[in-house]
């Protein structure tokens, strides 16, 4: 029998996945630094911490969105009783000092801007659990919402980047890697909400804007990464999948059932985007 733990991990915070997320972005920022031999402690801090961002960033999301989940979704962990609000409380604070620990030894390891980028990150994460102090206002407007809560990528990129490039934020390599990110993790957390079927509850953008706004949104967040990784050199590998994901948003008309195929579709693209660089870089 799993233990709790167990059940969660599986559920909500699968550790395979999410490490392939943290090595990907890493080894991405290793292949465009073109530092070939930066040892491994480089690579083992910007894994550490990319696995504690992403573990926090959960975290945080389930207690934040834990009224919302008794609703829409009693059968996650949560709402359904697996832990109670004050163990994720706990959870998030030990998840913090881990946070501050990761900063720490950037400054220590790499450099004063690693360290910063990471606190600045760190910073930015509470201001998403706390909803920068205007729920109620954001709340209201779901693309604004969404947006603030994709800019955390920025200086989480800029501390992984740092790790292999010093002064990385004054290079070109940053501002693409950045928009390469920032836009496929957008468009991913567009193109995972296009059930029909969703409870009112959840606000999905296809709810609240319509099939049009909603394509055109996609295609524009998909349309900037692919331009940004462009710049990477990833013409071949998205080209192609921008232009299947076009065709597939026709699902959203005359098989709206169907939309799985256009959430796995920019699910490929999200993935493409924060390992091409190193698959491409293989083959040359």
């Amino acid at each position: 029998m799993k233990s709790r733990w167990g059940i969660y991990l599986t559920e909500r915070f699968p550790v395979i996945p999410n490490f392939l997320i943290a090595l990907g972005i890493t080894m991405s920022a290793k292949k465009i630094s073109g530092n070939s031999n930066p040892g491994w402690i480089p690579i083992l801090l910007s894994l550490f911490g990319g696995m504690v961002f992403l573990a926090q960033i959960r975290f945080m999301d389930e207690l934040k969105d834990f009224e919302k989940d008794k609703v829409a979704h009693p059968e996650r962990p949560l709402p359904r009783g697996l832990f109670t609000l004050e163990e994720f409380v706990g959870f998030i604070r030990i998840f913090n000092a881990f946070m501050v620990a990761v900063s720490i030894l950037a400054t220590m390891i790499v450099s004063l801007k690693a360290g910063l980028y990471f606190a600045v990150g760190a910073f930015y994460l509470f201001l998403m659990f706390k909803e920068f102090y205007v729920k109620d206002w954001l709340s209201r407007r779901p693309l604004m919402y969404a947006a603030t809560h994709q800019f955390i990528i920025i200086p989480m990129t800029a501390f992984v980047l740092e790790c292999f490039l010093p002064d990385c934020i004054e290079s070109k390599e940053f501002v693409w890697l950045s928009g390469l990110l920032l836009f496929s993790f957008f468009a991913f957390e567009v193109g995972r909400k296009l059930d029909p079927s969703a409870h009112p509850v959840l606000n999905t953008y296809l709810r609240r804007y319509g099939k049009e706004k909603t394509s055109f949104l996609l295609l524009i967040l998909l349309g900037l990464a692919y331009k940004s990784g462009e710049q990477l050199g990833l013409l071949m590998l998205l080209g192609p999948l921008y232009v299947l994901i076009l065709l597939l948003l026709t699902l959203l008309w005359w098989a709206p059932r169907k939309f799985k195929w256009i959430e796995g579709f920019v699910t490929l693209f999200l993935l493409l985007a924060i390992w091409g660089v190193p698959i491409v870089g293989s083959f040359q």
